[in-house]
């Protein structure tokens, strides 16, 4: 748990917020992804699998932590990844690859296929015996993961009642409010353009889990950035500005988002008289790779 330093970002003093450093997890895949995947590996060491097999684009850092995961616990690990072969060297899939993972390229016309269930079926058939895990580790077996991160929040979060995540496919976020009761308000800031399903995506994990005494929960659809992975100038120059500060990495995708999301409601000042909030740090920090104009290296 970490504090925010009182010096002012871009202007505006972002007192009254810590982090969760999940980032600084001292583990191969540190941040929310590590959560999300131990349900699945604990379902493929039920059912005797040794090989697990997931989609991802070229800089997923799904993909990078269930290879080092994988690796670690004797998984044999297949990443179904989007984009021709020639595309496929991205920092992040070197790194697959030296932990073991075969990467398999998919056309964008095989990789929109990737939640049919007849075109998942075909793939678990040709790679049998294995375990289909879902894109971003998205489905039940994630979710109950992620409640653990709902623990730490009730054990270490200081009191906290106002809880912020980033959101891809919810499932993070249907976590922790699963894990959390009605004295907590969870908010999630979407971090894809028109993503308006979020909400029922949400919900129906809730449901699956059989949750009903959850933290009460809502969605900002307002700091996408221009979509997923993607940087608008006010992202770039917010999140060069926090860093300087705050010396706190973010990435892009998702933590950046969040907390631009928080610097606005400061600004406006919608966080007077509430309580403590705690924003998620989900890592991701892999992905900086990408971006050039953060200054990272391959």
């Amino acid at each position: 748990m970490q504090g925010l330093r009182p010096e002012p970002v871009s202007g505006v003093s972002l007192e009254g917020i810590s982090l969760l450093r999940l980032d600084q997890s001292a583990d191969l895949a540190p941040g929310n992804k590590r959560y999300k995947l131990e349900g699945y590996l604990t379902q493929a060491r039920h059912q005797g699998v040794k090989r697990l097999l997931s989609f991802g684009g070229a800089w997923s850092n799904h993909l990078h932590a269930l290879a080092a995961l994988g690796a670690d616990q004797g998984f044999e690990t297949v990443g179904l990844v989007r984009g021709e072969a020639h595309e496929l060297n991205s920092p992040t899939l070197r790194d697959a690859r030296e932990w073991g993972m075969r990467i398999v390229a998919l056309d964008r016309t095989q990789f929109r296929l990737r939640n049919d269930l007849l075109f998942q079926q075909q793939l678990v058939t040709q790679y049998s015996p294995c375990l289909l895990i879902p894109e971003g580790g998205a489905g039940a077996a994630g979710v109950r993961g992620c409640v653990a991160i709902a623990d730490t929040i009730r054990r270490h979060g200081r009191g906290a009642r106002h809880i912020v995540v980033p959101v891809g496919t919810g499932t993070t976020m249907a976590g922790v409010v699963a894990g959390l009761d009605d004295t907590f308000e969870v908010l999630g800031i979407a971090c894809m353009k028109g993503a308006l399903d979020l909400e029922d995506r949400v919900a129906a994990l809730l449901d699956v889990m059989g949750a009903r005494d959850h933290a009460r929960w809502r969605i900002d659809h307002r700091y996408h950035c221009g979509g997923f992975a993607r940087v608008n100038p006010s992202l770039r120059a917010f999140m060069l500005d926090f860093e300087a500060v705050q010396g706190v990495p973010l990435d892009p995708v998702y933590t950046g988002k969040m907390m631009l999301a928080l610097h606005a409601a400061c600004k406006d000042g919608e966080h007077r008289g509430r309580f403590t909030t705690l924003a998620i740090h989900t890592g991701g920090l892999q992905g900086r790779r990408g971006y050039e104009w953060l200054g990272c290296r391959d």
